[in-house]
């Protein structure tokens, strides 16, 4: 049953309640599904996540349209961070199987977004990178490591441009 309320309110918020507009209407139903979101967060939607995933949303964040996450590992958004449309992170995988199989064992990957993160339109993150704090992630880029804090980062594996100050 909480299962089919998750997608209920989940459709509701993608369906009805998408755009910029009803912020604290689609963060309240997401509090009741079990997405912690912090105050002042603003999430266009619509939204593609799991019920198995664990999401917690820090405050004043931006969450543009077309926000996934695959898989079943958690997430977790620090303050202030600006993610734009198209994001998506995984945070399922495998390990290496054997030449019968190259998809082994089930892998579940957690991500950490730290605060004042800005990460750009279709920008895909896997293998349960963590992103430092005040990271800039240029649109496009498939982050598959750690990206230490302060930096620029760009590319397809994405790679420090810059280190900011």
């Amino acid at each position: 049953m909480k299962k089919l309320v998750f997608y209920a309110f989940l459709a509701i918020l993608n369906n009805f309640l998408k755009g910029s507009r009803f912020f604290r209407i689609k963060n309240f139903l997401l509090r009741i599904i079990g997405i912690e979101v912090g105050k002042g967060t603003k999430i266009v939607g619509p939204l593609y996540i799991n019920y198995v995933s664990n999401i917690k949303i820090g405050n004043e964040c931006w969450i543009g349209k077309n926000f996934t996450i695959d898989g079943n590992g958690s997430v977790i958004i620090g303050d202030r961070c600006d993610l734009a449309p198209h994001i998506t992170i995984n945070t399922g995988g495998h390990h290496i199987g054997d030449s019968h199989r190259r998809a082994g064992s089930g892998l579940r990957c957690n991500t950490k977004i730290e605060s004042g993160t800005w990460i750009g339109t279709r920008v895909t993150i896997v293998n349960g990178a963590d992103i430092g704090e005040s990271v800039v992630v240029a649109a496009g880029s498939v982050v598959i490591n750690d990206i230490k804090k302060n930096s620029l980062v760009a590319g397809v594996p994405a790679k420090i441009k810059k280190v900011l100050s």
